[in-house]
């Protein structure tokens, strides 16, 4: 039977170039003895079954039965490997890992985690909880996670129950070997993209040469003054809209166009730098108690670039905040028109009737002419003989020239 490779997460950690990659070469693996199963939305449905986790907006019932439609998959594929991508699974329990385990019998498991540095995990993580509807300021989000008196524990028990690499670790080798656990850094900033996926790929045993020229796929990343408009923009929505809408809206829309304009990027403030590191050092030494197999360095999980004293990320000036309000809007127009051309296609269809041909004729020519008029008003400042032309309509239509005369 398969190998199957877990790759459970964590999130923010090249989790979307790496599913990018497995995507985009899946035909590549195939050839290679190597499932990689092309429906992603089916690997995550089947973590939310086996966790028991729904999403507001979700079709009801999509979940209920989709880790069994995923493993029937695994177990009747007749090559060397599988590989199951989703960061979900890292929120899974030891009794749910031990389940999905026993479920796999038959097959040999492994699993591959991946770990980030926490200064960029920080940043990223507080983006990502405003991108899907959060409005907590980063001032309150960094003093939860870091656990300062009075402050609301809320966003720190999030964000460390999604990015606890110990817990990920512990759970997984209480159902497994220790030597089919194996961890692979995200590397430190300025090394070559590719670099990732080469980890990835001795981790989860891919075939050499892994993913060959494939371009590499990478989250879009929001400024500090983008973000800010999308946090008010959720403070007035007031929590109106679902996860999958607030997914299309801000993740689909607003974040992909905005991502990449910005003259301040998100980094974390000098201020908390020497907390970051001494929790990466705490977090190798740990990793290095534990024996894990590494692909990569650990070193990469210890922060060492100190960035420039600036203004924290909440501020954000009002010319900043004005340009970030202008793309945001047209950001929006965009989807809008993009919506209602699908709504009007999908009206005609609706109506059971298609114009005919001297329909369409006649109304392109009433269209050319109307566009014309158009296009002479739009240029009568420009252009002396249009201008006669409006000067003589003007006189004709105004007020003025209806009146009685003497």
């Amino acid at each position: 039977m398969a190998d199957v490779f877990l790759h459970v997460g964590l999130y923010k950690t090249g989790t979307t170039t790496v599913q990018g990659a497995l995507t985009a070469t899946a035909g590549q693996l195939a050839s290679a003895g190597v499932l990689y199963p092309a429906d992603r939305r089916a690997q995550r449905l089947a973590a939310y079954d086996l966790l028991g986790q729904r999403v507001e907006g979700d079709e009801r019932g999509e979940a209920a039965g989709a880790l069994r439609r995923l493993l029937d998959l695994v177990d009747a594929y007749d090559g060397r490997a599988v590989v199951v991508s989703e960061e979900e699974l890292s929120l899974a329990r030891r009794r749910q890992a031990r389940r999905l385990v026993r479920l796999l019998d038959g097959h040999e498991v492994f699993v591959v985690v991946g770990a980030r540095d926490i200064a960029r995990t920080l940043v990223s993580a507080w983006q990502q909880t405003i991108v899907n509807g959060g409005s907590t300021p980063w001032r309150e989000f960094i003093a939860s996670v870091r656990g300062e008196d009075g402050a609301p524990p809320s966003e720190g028990l999030s964000f460390h129950w999604r990015h606890d690499l110990l817990r990920v670790v512990d759970t997984w080798s209480s159902v497994l070997p220790p030597d089919r656990v194996r961890l692979v850094t995200v590397p430190a900033p300025g090394t070559p993209a590719s670099a990732l996926l080469t980890r990835f790929a001795e981790a989860a045993d891919l075939p050499a040469g892994w993913p060959g020229p494939h371009s590499v796929v990478r989250n879009v990343s929001l400024g500090c003054a983008e973000l800010e408009v999308v946090r008010r923009l959720n403070e007035a929505v007031g929590g109106r809209l679902t996860n999958v809408q607030q997914r299309f809206v801000i993740e689909a829309g607003i974040r992909s166009r905005l991502a990449g304009a910005t003259a301040r990027p998100l980094r974390l403030p000098a201020e908390h730098v020497a907390w970051a590191r001494a929790y990466g050092e705490d977090l190798v030494a740990e990793l290095d108690r534990r024996a894990v197999r590494v692909h990569g360095d650990l070193a990469d999980l210890v922060p060492t670039a100190a960035p420039e004293p600036g203004p924290d990320l909440d501020d954000v000036g009002d010319d900043e905040l004005l340009a970030a309000t202008q793309a945001a809007l047209a950001s929006l127009a965009l989807d809008h028109a993009r919506l209602f051309r699908r709504y009007r296609r999908a009206f005609r269809e609706k109506e059971g009737r298609l114009p005919g041909a001297v329909e369409v004729l006649g109304s392109q020519v009433r269209a050319g002419g109307f566009l014309l008029r158009k296009k002479a008003v739009h240029h009568a400042d420009r252009h002396p003989f249009v201008a006669r032309v409006a000067r003589t309509y003007l006189d004709r239509t105004s007020p003025s020239s209806r009146l009685p005369r003497d």
